[in-house]
């Protein structure tokens, strides 16, 4: 029902009238009719009844003196009482001795009425007299019988019957007038509803005509009072918001212009996306992409700017900040420009409302320099950290490991002149224990140079180190899978494979609580891949963790220009790969 409730309140309110007027009216005309018909009702009953006893007294006369002609005249004369349709005298017996119709002269009324009426006998009166009554009424007829009374005694009944017709003409009247009544209330209410509704909605039209002016640009038009309370107050308070929107946009139109002179003028890229697309970009971000904006405003989404390996990054980063605003303000990624050239980019973010949307504003850094010059920085560390540890490992093995074989053989001798029983044993733990050092020495020199004596075989390297740090006491199967290289890996690519392993396997030892650890390192096309899986408790990436293991395996990847991914979930294990050129 309510989508055919008209709109606009000039038309509920005329609606409104003529609807409380058709019911008021109709509660009024309906009323009225029940009224009109119980009246009527026991009008014609009372009539009926007075009749029939009239007739009752009248007919006596003529019965105790058996002038059955004059009672024949006497009930003719009733005739012409208005809508009636019989009137007649029975005997006790039910035997018509007169009627308004002569034809019915001598006949025995039969029916269940007349029967029950007749079924007090002639003779000494009853304990009860025999009273006036209603033998039916419906709506067509109203039959009513009264008793013939002599000294008490009952000789018979005077029967009248009325036609009831004439109560629905009398109702029927009343509906007509009463229609028209409701006609002519639903069309004053309605002009009266119409001159208010012009009077109220006058106003209105003024301040919508007044908004659409604003809207279409003039912002000097005001709203004029239009004669009514509330209407000129709200069209005060109109004036006054307009002033003041006036005012805040003048200063808006003011800040909008500094800040696009300084976005403008700015030394880095800022770019605005609203709904994915780029909505606003100053001349540095054109630089900084190769793309003119005339390419990228509106037309295409931010994910043509991104390497494939961080637009789900990104992505799931603009979303989580447009739908929450909490994502991170700053990241780097690296995006590839007109020419194909990929640029490493420092990006800070923050949600923003642009043209009355949400938006997010960014500013973009170009880091690459920055970030070959670090590499190059990273680099010379490494292998200043290598050198070290080379040096380190080779004093352990050529001094230290030394001393400890000659300490060996000088116990030798000094067991061979020994002959007390505990002495050769003490000397005896005194070998063990140095032979355990020797041992721990070898270890710790393989893992701190492990070129030194594998040099040119990283399976070799990867099945020494697997057993130098005990991972069989841990973990129950170790899986180690190193392709047949057409060409062998050189010493750095080996190296940083190996301490990337080193790391990698001793966070699994530390934290994973692993049973299956999958090494694998495998050429595919012009790159090369390590791939390290476990199926321990996983992790999420993107929490920040302690520690400074995945902060040199980062360090060492970036060094080596090569792509990082880590791929775990609480429960699911974790992936690490690491992709190289194949050099």
């Amino acid at each position: 029902m309510l989508q055919f409730w008209p709109k606009k309140i000039r038309s509920q309110l005329i609606l409104g009238i003529a609807l409380v007027h058709l019911v008021l009216m109709s509660i009024f005309v309906a009323d009225l009719l029940k009224r009109q018909y119980s009246f009527l009702v026991r009008q014609g009953q009372d009539q009926a009844l007075g009749l029939a006893h009239d007739l009752a007294i009248n007919a006596n006369v003529y019965i105790i003196a058996n002038d059955f002609d004059g009672l024949e005249r006497m009930i003719q004369s009733y005739k012409d009482f208005p809508h009636l349709e019989y009137a007649m005298i029975l005997s006790p017996e039910n035997t018509v001795i007169s009627h308004t119709d002569p034809n019915n002269l001598g006949k025995t009324a039969t029916d269940s009425i007349s029967r029950g009426i007749g079924s007090q006998a002639p003779g000494p009166p009853a304990t009860s007299q025999p009273t006036p009554r209603i033998l039916t009424h419906d709506n067509h007829i109203l039959d009513v019988a009264a008793p013939v009374i002599r000294d008490k005694a009952l000789i018979g009944w005077a029967r009248v019957a009325i036609n009831q017709d004439y109560i629905y003409g009398n109702l029927t009247g009343i509906v007509e007038k009463g229609i028209l009544y409701i006609l002519v209330a639903i069309a004053v209410g309605t002009l009266i509803a119409i001159l208010i509704g012009k009077r109220l909605t006058g106003g209105l039209h003024k301040l919508i005509a007044a908004s659409e002016k604003i809207r279409s640009g003039d912002h000097h038009i005001r709203a004029t009072p239009s004669g009514g309370y509330e209407l000129d107050l709200l069209a005060t308070t109109f004036n006054r918001m307009l002033d003041e929107i006036v005012a805040n946009e003048s200063q808006l139109k003011d800040s909008e212009a500094k800040f696009r002179s300084l976005v403008e003028n700015s030394q880095v890229g800022v770019f605005i996306i609203q709904q994915e697309k780029f909505v606003y970009m100053n001349p540095v971000f054109e630089k900084q992409s190769g793309y003119p904006k005339e390419e990228l405003l509106g037309q295409v989404s931010f994910d043509v700017l991104l390497h494939e390996d961080d637009q789900p990054f990104v992505r799931r980063n603009y979303e989580q900040r447009m739908a929450t605003g909490n994502a991170a303000d700053r990241y780097v990624v690296r995006a590839i420009r007109r020419d194909a050239s990929i640029v490493f980019i420092e990006v800070i973010a923050s949600k923003i409302i642009y043209n009355n949307a949400p938006a997010v504003i960014a500013s973009v850094i170009d880091i690459t320099d920055r970030l070959h010059e670090e590499n190059r920085i990273n680099k010379a560390v490494i292998d200043a950290q290598e050198r070290e540890r080379m040096q380190i490992g080779m004093e352990l093995h050529d001094n230290v490991q030394q001393l400890l074989a000659g300490s060996l053989l000088t116990l030798d001798y000094v067991r061979s002149n020994v002959a007390g029983k505990e002495s050769l044993e003490a000397l005896d733990n005194v070998k063990s224990y140095i032979n355990e050092g020797v041992t721990e020495l070898r270890r710790l020199s393989h893992q701190l140079a492990p070129s030194m004596r594998l040099s040119g075989n990283l399976s070799e390297k990867i099945h020494a180190l697997v057993q130098t740090m005990n991972i069989a006491n841990t973990i129950n199967a170790v899986e180690i899978e190193v392709d047949d290289l057409n060409i062998p890996l050189n010493e750095d690519v080996q190296l940083a494979f190996y301490r990337i392993l080193q790391e990698q396997l001793t966070n699994i030892l530390k934290y994973a609580d692993a049973t299956r650890v999958s090494i694998r390192v495998k050429r595919v096309g012009q790159q090369i891949i390590l791939s390290i899986r476990d199926n321990g408790r996983g992790f999420d990436p993107t929490e920040r963790r302690e520690g400074i293991g995945f902060e040199n395996i980062r360090r060492r990847a970036t060094a080596m220009e090569g792509t990082l991914k880590i791929n775990s979930a609480a429960g699911a294990g974790c992936e690490l790969s690491l992709r190289v050129g194949a050099y």
